[in-house]
Formats: C-alpha cells, sequence, structure tokens
C-alpha cells in the first residue's frame, strides 16, 4: 500500500557532513521552542534549532544524533539540518564518520541541574 508518504518513505539518501561549517552533534536536553542544547563533533556546546519542515514532524529526544550547520556570524548557534535514524548511525560508526568518542559529552543526562550546585 502506497500511503500519503509514499512507498518508500524510510528509504532516504545518507547525507555526510562535507560541506564547510556543517557538523554532527548529539542532542544533551531540550530548551523549548524547537530548540536544543547539543554537543558538537568539534568539541563545542551550541544551541540548535530545528528549521523547516521537521519542526513539528521529527521528534528529537536527548541521545540523538543529528547534523548541524553553523551560523556563520555565531559559532555559538547552529541550524539541524537532519536527524539519523538508527540504521543511518550505523552506517556513520562504520564508515568513521562519527565513533563513541566524537562528542563532548557521552552521557544523556549531562544536561539535567543539580540542586545541590545552588545551596
Amino acid at each position: 500500500m502506497k500511503g500519503r508518504k509514499g512507498r518508500f518513505a524510510n528509504d532516504r539518501a545518507l547525507v555526510f557532513a562535507e560541506e564547510e561549517g556543517t557538523v554532527y552533534g548529539q542532542i544533551i536536553c531540550p530548551l523549548g521552542q524547537g530548540q536544543f542544547k547539543v554537543s558538537c563533533s568539534d568539541g563545542v556546546y551550541r544551541t540548535a534549532k530545528v528549521r523547516g519542515r521537521d519542526y513539528r514532524r521529527v521528534r528529537m529526544v536527548p541521545g540523538d544524533i543529528v547534523l548541524l550547520r553553523v551560523r556563520d556570524g555565531d559559532e555559538k548557534r547552529a541550524d539541524i539540518d537532519r536527524k539519523y535514524m538508527p540504521k543511518e548511525v550505523k552506517i556513520l560508526k562504520e564508515d568513521g564518520e562519527i565513533n563513541d568518542d566524537s562528542f563532548a559529552a557521552n552521557d544523556k543526562g549531562s544536561g539535567l541541574v543539580e540542586f545541590e550546585e545552588f545551596l
């Protein structure tokens, strides 16, 4: 059955971070309004925003691997171009594009606030 999104909606081309200004990232925590704190493969923490048609269609949770386009004027901000599915992450790891140590924060809960810090 073809359905609304087509017969092969899950088959899409794999996009690599080959352009200048694109990096891989791992979502740390949501900030609201389609913005996330992201740990990037170049060791920088950035605030990333979901743009375009993925804003309400793609669900992103901490630990997801995404492709980011760094903004020209500000190195601390980026736009999320694509969320990689688990089988795409596996291909990226096999090709050596990313590994387990690629990101500054590997644990999912690093964005949580420790209340003992404020006492």
